[in-house]
């Protein structure tokens, strides 16, 4: 396997944890002598945009008013490319276009085509109309299928009997998030203002959208009436539900807001907190988990999607059944009954599963075993 074309709609300058974990993973590609064109459904200014760079090609379509001229300037430009030098597998990161593009140019080049499933592929996009008809083409056509998660792997194989699922988790290069100086006077002034001497302080990361179900925790913390115990630490995009509590003092604890922050300004509110709060009702594997675990936050999530496969229950992280507000208050109270000693002894147990079993150099170890059973 010499040569590979990789499908996403989401890649920086997009924002979001599948455009992170989509440059992560190429660049691990890349940097194991694969070479990888790398194509953009969407992001580009002109029609169609070629970049070359150390290890392939970054190649971007723009989103076109008529919905059929994208995927065919992507198909003539891929088909080219090809004749020229011939592509060993296709794959497609997230199995609703992306998935569905790489399967369909795979079958028409004679390529394996590969599906990486993330999270709102199937949680989501199975269930509505169009995008829908995209998933279960590209697994029904997929040689091989990965997913973030040991849940989503097993619903997959049980809709496709017969199939190669595999899990293919996340990675976090744990010293990336190690702290610097600054990183720590940051995180002591954080601390400071969220009044960390009497409460707990929970950070919320990153797009806190419907499913990500943060109403549905706080009012589980009230009810447990374990508002007053707590911080709140949120950086990132709010939706409407989630503000309107967080604006009424009678009803939100005590919190800070910040806006989407580059990834240098991180480590440091990571570190700040005690908990990082993840309630959602469905997920993949969030990237928020893993670099706010490698900081030594502790989770406190619920079990969709991959977040059991990383947090085992009272050892690295408390973890409650999604959507059960009296189990989600349980484990909130729970968590804040630790002693300073035995969150600290989570803190570094969780660290030390992250650095053991959700590197980067495994997580691409694993993608490329599944893409040399798919093309061997």
């Amino acid at each position: 396997m010499d040569r590979l074309l990789w499908v996403t709609e989401h890649y920086p300058p997009v924002k979001g944890g599948m455009a992170v974990s989509c440059a992560r993973i190429v660049r691990g590609l890349r940097r194991h002598g694969i070479v990888v064109d790398l194509l953009a459904l969407g992001g580009a200014r002109e029609p169609v945009e070629v970049r070359p760079t150390d290890g392939g090609a970054d190649m971007r379509v723009r989103r076109d008013r008529s919905p059929e001229v994208a995927p065919n300037l992507a198909w003539s430009l891929v088909r080219e490319r090809h004749l020229a030098e011939p592509y060993s597998a296709i794959v497609g990161f997230g199995a609703s276009k992306a998935g569905f593009v790489a399967t369909t140019f795979g079958a028409w080049l004679g390529v394996p085509g590969i599906v990486m499933v993330r999270g709102n592929d199937l949680d989501r996009d199975w269930f509505l109309p169009r995008r829908g008809g995209w998933v279960r083409e590209a697994l029904s056509r997929a040689a091989a299928i990965g997913t973030v998660s040991t849940e989503k792997a097993e619903r997959i194989e049980r809709l496709y009997p017969g199939k190669t699922v595999m899990w293919t988790p996340n990675g976090v290069d744990s010293k990336r998030w190690e702290l610097l100086a600054a990183d720590e006077r940051r995180r002591d002034e954080v601390r400071s203002l969220l009044d960390a001497g009497r409460r707990r302080v929970c950070g919320l990361f990153g797009e806190l959208k419907y499913k990500k179900r943060i109403p549905f925790w706080l009012e589980a913390v009230r009810d447990a009436g374990l508002l007053s115990r707590i911080s709140l630490l949120v950086a990132g995009q709010l939706d409407e539900d989630t503000t309107r509590i967080l604006d009424d003092p009678a009803i939100a604890p005590r919190s800070l807001r910040l806006p989407f922050l580059p990834q240098a300004e991180l480590p440091a509110l990571y570190a700040a907190c005690d908990f990082v709060a993840i309630p959602s009702a469905f997920e993949g594997m969030p990237n928020v988990l893993l670099e706010a675990a490698a900081c030594g936050a502790v989770p406190l999530v619920s079990d969709a999607g991959a977040m059991r496969d990383v947090v085992e229950d009272g050892v690295t992280g408390f973890v409650f059944r999604a959507e059960n507000r009296d189990a989600a208050g349980a484990a909130t109270r729970r968590a804040l009954a630790l002693t300073d000693e035995e969150l600290a002894g989570m803190s570094a147990a969780v660290r030390a599963r992250i650095q053991a079993r959700f590197s980067p150099e495994l997580e691409i170890d694993i993608i490329l075993d599944l893409i040399h059973r798919a093309a061997p």
